[in-house]
């Protein structure tokens, strides 16, 4: 790089060189890591110096490759060293103004990391559970007699862990009052004398004291601050302070699994967008969101969702038009920093105003933006989406479609007569869809130790939200290697792998967005999927084809998130129903009159759909019973109103139209 550097003579060329020589500078002071972005970006450096050889200096530096260039800046200015050649990279690009480091910026990353109430409720539960052991073991020695004093030492230690996670956590009087049964019982078991009933009736009174007040003190903890100044932070002070917070919580929780269910409605139409049943219910999510944030008086961040709730429906028009592809992109902006703030306020922190000044931005570039017809706005996506193939009756045995990234929709000529042999159709082996295209040897070997990491991960990680269903952490982190595992492996060309990796990455989505819930097959499904990436990647090192059937993985992965594919004979009975002859002068009336495919929902998702809908359905029948024993007017409970709109969603989702009306 500094002899390229040295005998550069045009612009691009030295500068391109200067900054590659500054990234080593920083690899070899320590101030860089050697992570696989920057080893992908020196591989770039190391073809771009190919493409100097050949191309000559003066060709060259008509197509530079700024983007290289640009990523390699940001990580000379994230570099921890000053060395001569990255200071001086630094200056002349002025570094320093565009990623600044201030007193401010740590501030904000400090709050960003502050504990959230849903952290602090995941402490009083912990907490809670060892105090219910106590009091369990308070109650049967009460009940057994209390002779046997030996039996309350272990109880000892127990209470001595609370009392110091409780003064650890800064909550001085619990600690205290812990504390003070902790010396009591401890007398009791050293002078091995028969407890008294009311002393340990009191110890459990004292106990219960504790657990009553502990997540009003926890959760006051973390509540803003009422205002800008010095002053001390707004603790909720009585029980309707506590209730109000509650209610707060519960009211958000519904607005982001209603935008979690927005986002899966639009990434469907992508998918699949001749299929309308997830864009119908993207309206009255919105209002749902709306009528939330409306009850905690969000009138900026209402607007906002209203200002969405138009876009939206400006992209999902049925007039053939809709927004081009950058509206599109800012629409998801929007979206994402409306959740983001709503996330923010969950978790007790104050508002983050830039979030909506963002969000706003997007929409002012939405409100000029004019819309396009579907197919050109789509055109740039062409090659993500599926392929129609024409099979011609000469040589229907015999046509074999370009490999691409999603199944294949076969559409037979309405002369040729019906093929009997589905085996022409069945789906490509695990080896031969393991890769879509040559690889690069250099973006393998970068992808595989990519991988390897991810799997180091996964092998840390899933156990433990196996055996902790509430370890949330640790749940997300198993998403984030699937993620990675998805957009790295689709990159590359490893499509196997990143199709099964999107199929877990899409159920845990659920599972985090709190639209599915966790059962037994889930588990049973993780676990395989867990242990079958190992042996991916290993088939993209030696070529021996996984043990597991990766493609039932897959399909039961689909099954459990609700996702519906389309099944391969569902365009028979409509080819069926139409005359042989296309120059008939009657096939609008044929259409008509010819009966509709029957949809049958899956299996696995109408037991889903049954188990959940009996729930809502009990909470409905217990509410309407009690209105028959009161006066009118009857008020609309949480539970009732939250059980209506659960139905609404998932009777949507299942495809149950009754259910929706």
């Amino acid at each position: 790089a500094e002899k390229l550097e040295q005998v550069g003579t045009t612009q691009p060329v030295f500068q391109l060189w200067w900054v590659v020589g500054a990234v080593l500078e920083a690899l070899r002071e320590g101030g860089l890591e050697g992570s696989a972005s920057v080893k992908r970006l020196l591989g770039h450096a190391d073809r771009e110096m190919k493409r100097l050889y050949e191309q000559g200096e003066p060709r060259y530096a008509d197509s530079p490759p700024l983007e290289l260039l640009n990523n390699l800046l940001y990580y000379v200015a994230r570099a921890r060293s000053g060395g001569a050649r990255v200071a001086a990279v630094r200056a002349s690009f002025r570094l320093t103004e565009l990623l600044p480091v201030d007193d401010r910026i740590e501030q904000e990353r400090e709050s960003l990391s502050a504990p959230s109430v849903k952290l602090m409720k995941t402490v009083a539960a912990a907490i809670k559970e060892d105090l219910s052991r106590v009091k369990d073991a308070l109650d049967i020695f009460v009940r057994q007699g209390g002779t046997q004093v030996d039996e309350l030492a272990p109880q000892l230690e127990l209470l001595k862990k609370i009392g110091d996670t409780l003064g650890v956590l800064g909550l001085g009087d619990l600690r205290d009052k812990v504390q003070g049964e902790t010396t009591d019982l401890q007398s009791i078991v050293a002078q091995r004398s028969p407890a008294s009933e009311g002393a340990l009736l009191r110890m459990a009174a004292t106990l219960i004291k504790v657990e009553d007040s502990l997540d009003e003190q926890l959760i006051g903890m973390i509540v803003p601050s009422a205002s800008e100044g010095g002053a001390a932070p707004a603790r909720p002070t009585g029980p309707d302070d506590i209730e109000f917070r509650q209610v707060t919580e519960a009211v958000l929780r519904e607005c982001i699994v209603n935008m979690a269910r927005i986002k899966e409605a639009v990434a469907h139409s992508f998918e699949k967008p001749r299929e309308a049943q997830a864009i119908d219910q993207i309206p009255q999510l919105v209002r749902g969101i709306i009528a939330g944030l409306l009850m905690l008086g969000k009138t900026r961040v209402v607007e906002i969702m209203e200002g969405i709730e138009r876009s939206l429906a400006q992209f999902v028009r049925s007039d053939g038009f809709t927004l081009p592809q950058e509206a599109v992109d800012r629409l998801a902006d929007a979206i994402v920093a409306v959740e983001y703030y709503m996330e923010t306020l969950q978790a007790g922190r104050a508002d983050p105003w830039y979030m909506l000044d963002n969000a706003e931005t997007c929409l002012q570039f939405l409100a000029d933006a004019q819309p396009v017809r579907r197919v050109e706005a789509f055109d740039a996506h062409g090659g993500d989406h599926a392929r129609t193939v024409v099979i011609e009756p000469a040589s229907m045995s015999t046509t074999v479609a370009a490999p691409t990234e999603h199944e294949r929709t076969a559409v037979l000529d309405h002369a040729a007569p019906p093929a009997p042999k589905a085996p022409a159709v069945a789906p490509a082996s695990a080896s031969a869809r393991a890769v879509d295209r040559e690889i690069d040897p250099e973006f393998l070997e970068l992808f595989i130790e990519e991988a390897k990491d991810e799997i180091a991960k996964l092998k840390e990680m899933f156990p433990r939200w196996d055996e902790n269903p509430q370890d949330q952490d640790a749940l997300v982190n198993v998403r984030r290697s699937f993620h990675t595992l998805k957009g790295s492996g689709r990159m590359v060309g490893a499509v196997l792998i990143g199709d099964f990796a999107w199929a877990v990455e899409n159920l845990l989505n659920r599972v985090i967005n709190k639209t599915l819930e966790r059962t037994p097959d889930m588990m049973s499904l993780l676990r395989d999927a867990v242990a079958t990436v190992p042996e991916l990647v290993e088939q993209l090192e030696t070529g021996r084809n996984p043990a597991v059937d990766v493609g039932r993985v897959i399909a039961k992965a689909n099954e459990i998130a609700g996702v519906r594919t389309a099944p391969a004979t569902a365009a028979a009975p409509r080819r069926a129903a139409e005359p042989p002859v296309l120059t008939t002068p009657a096939p609008p009336a044929e259409k008509k009159t010819a009966p509709a495919p029957l949809v049958v929902m899956d299996p696995g998702l109408h037991e889903i759909y049954a188990k959940e809908t009996a729930g809502h359905l009990a909470t409905i029948r217990e509410f309407i019973g009690a209105c028959a024993l009161a006066n009118a007017p009857y008020p609309v409970t949480e539970d009732l109103h939250r059980s209506c709109h659960t139905l609404s969603g998932t009777a949507k989702t299942a495809g149950a139209r009754q259910g929706i009306k």
